[in-house]
């Protein structure tokens, strides 16, 4: 009689049974972690209807689609990597759609085909949605190249109306299909996906169990582990059969919350778009863990030795980040980091220390952002700010950076230009007119500041919102 099975015994349990069946077969223990698969995707990632089928001692039928976490109709995710080097077009359509809803997931997401290579070798993606135009390497020059790689996924290429001759050489190439950026619609993507992936499957005469090895498989455990209060060895002793061996080693933490803001009723976000916004700024630099605790708020947990091959530094990615949130929103998060962690539980207890003080600003800090909130429309130099809050340039700088998580200059700039930003959706004034309100008489710096902090100019800011 087998007591237990071990992860090679499952392995050839679910390869001999999709011999017979032909479908993908999952293996999941007792706490609802998929053991072994014959798709790898699935390998580590959490089966929320399996662990309620262990719990009960029943079996359970899956007739639709539904909100049963890992389980989808007994279909399995395809794979997604968007590549645009516009930072709003990446984060728009990662919220497009409910896309696990309907058998996908996103893997990742670059800015350019040079980012996206070592991102399609670590992931191999089903689906890649790429740019044209992009700098370094475009799309038809990634085409070539995967072409040459052999790659056996499909690519849709996204394009403007003046764009169809590189459209033209992009299908010519091997892309499957294309799509007009100012036409994309949740129901003609869905249906070019679906036509693409039907291709994919004729191609093939069944779903590819592609070999992915995503960071986010863990991210269940590493949840549980942060809200709980188990000790570390504790822990990778309960959990001996997922290799968590890296929360022991040193890391940084970022926390990410809105919870200021939570009685504006104009503040609106997501945990899904939260955790979308994180993705495009990070990813591909490092393949972080990123823990949604709320609709609010977000862990983000770094390698210490990826930071340091990467040769990025926390700040850096923090700067990143707060400038992909202000994009989207009028409101800026905190974002307390801390960097150079002993390992997962130091990480935990420094989390704890960010929540007890979630919302609060030091006096000095809190006066400063008033002031700032105030007068950003003025002409503002560090000696004026730390003159009109009664504090030491010096001081101001460094208790500011601390408790923000930027300097005073980037804030500044950032909070003009949200402010900006929010005039130029209501179309009412020239940009002109939108440059002096916030402060900025110079429309030229204006419009490079602008750039900088949002990925487009602001006229074609304006066109998306306008046409």
């Amino acid at each position: 009689m087998i007591t237990s099975v071990n992860r090679s015994l499952a392995e050839q349990i679910v390869n001999t049974i999709k011999d017979v069946c032909n479908h993908d077969i999952n293996f999941i223990d007792c706490s609802g972690i998929i053991l072994a698969s014959t798709n790898p995707a699935r390998i580590g990632t959490f089966h929320e209807i399996g662990l309620k089928a262990a719990q009960t001692g029943t079996s359970i039928e899956v007739t639709e689609d539904d909100s049963f976490s890992g389980t989808q109709k007994g279909i399995n995710m395809y794979t997604i990597l968007i590549i645009d080097d516009e930072p709003i077009v990446k984060i728009a359509l990662r919220s497009i759609l409910p896309w696990e809803e309907h058998g996908f997931s996103i893997c990742g997401t670059a800015s350019n085909g040079l980012e996206a290579m070592p991102l399609i070798q670590k992931h191999q993606p089903d689906v890649i949605i790429t740019d044209l135009k992009m700098p370094e390497m475009d799309g038809l020059e990634l085409i070539r190249t995967l072409k040459e790689k052999g790659y056996p996924g499909a690519i849709l290429v996204l394009s403007n109306y003046e764009d169809f001759d590189s459209v033209r050489s992009a299908l010519l190439l091997g892309a499957a299909d294309y799509l007009l950026k100012i036409k994309i619609q949740p129901d003609n993507l869905l249906a070019c996906l679906n036509k693409t992936t039907e291709k994919l499957q004729k191609k093939a005469g069944e779903r590819s169990a592609l070999n992915v090895n995503t960071s986010s498989n863990k991210t269940g455990l590493l949840l549980s582990f942060f809200q709980g209060e188990a000790t570390l060895p504790a822990f990778l002793q309960a959990h001996s059969e997922t290799d968590l061996s890296f929360m022991e080693k040193s890391c940084a933490i970022c926390y990410v919350t809105f919870e200021k803001y939570l009685s504006n009723e104009a503040f609106s976000i997501s945990g899904k778009l939260l955790c979308d916004m994180i993705l495009d700024a990070v990813q591909g630099v490092l393949q972080p863990y990123i823990l949604v605790l709320s609709d609010f708020s977000a862990l983000v947990v770094f390698s210490q030795k990826e930071l340091i091959i990467s040769q990025v530094k926390v700040e850096q990615l923090i700067k990143k980040l707060y400038n992909r949130f202000t994009m989207y929103q009028s409101f800026a998060p905190d974002m307390p980091y801390q960097e150079n962690l002993k390992n997962y539980e130091e990480a935990r207890k420094i989390y704890q220390t960010f929540i007890s003080n979630e919302g609060h600003y030091k006096d000095d800090v809190a006066k400063t952002l008033t002031y700032l909130e105030e007068n950003y429309m003025h002409r503002l130099t560090l000696a004026s700010i730390s003159s009109n809050v009664n504090l030491s340039s010096s001081y101001l700088c460094r208790v500011f950076k601390s408790e923000v998580g930027t300097n005073i200059t980037s804030y500044l700039n950032n909070l003009r230009i949200r402010k900006a930003a929010t005039m130029i959706k209501e179309d009412k004034l020239s940009l002109k007119e939108i440059s002096a309100m916030v402060g900025i008489e110079d429309q030229l710096y204006f419009s490079r500041l602008f750039k900088k902090c949002m990925g487009i100019s602001p006229s074609e800011y304006g066109k998306r919102f306008h046409q």
